[in-house]
């Protein structure tokens, strides 16, 4: 196996080093409720719009996967805050 590259730092993981993999999906959900407008809805017309787009623009609407090479002390600080939210005025932890 050849060295890998954290995708975060950038730090070089030689082969047999310990690395993490790191795959994101985002996709689409659906609540269960549709919302009609007043005015009516000409079907055709609609599937013509939906023609023009590049079939990946309207994939990506839907569905988008994203994969990852971390090494461990990337991986340790991705999964403190995965979504990078602000920390300041956070209550502060109880201890164990």
């Amino acid at each position: 196996m050849r060295s890998q590259t954290c995708h975060r730092c950038r730090k070089t993981i030689a082969a047999g080093d310990l690395l993490y993999r790191l795959t994101i999906k985002v996709f689409a959900d659906f609540d269960g409720i549709i919302k009609i407008k007043s005015q009516p809805i000409d079907l055709k017309e609609e599937f013509d719009k939906i023609k023009a787009y590049p079939e990946d623009l309207l994939e990506e609407e839907v569905f988008k996967e994203f994969d990852f090479i971390l090494c461990p002390r990337c991986k340790e600080i991705y999964c403190a805050n995965p979504l990078h939210l602000p920390l300041e005025g956070l209550p502060p932890a109880e201890p164990s």
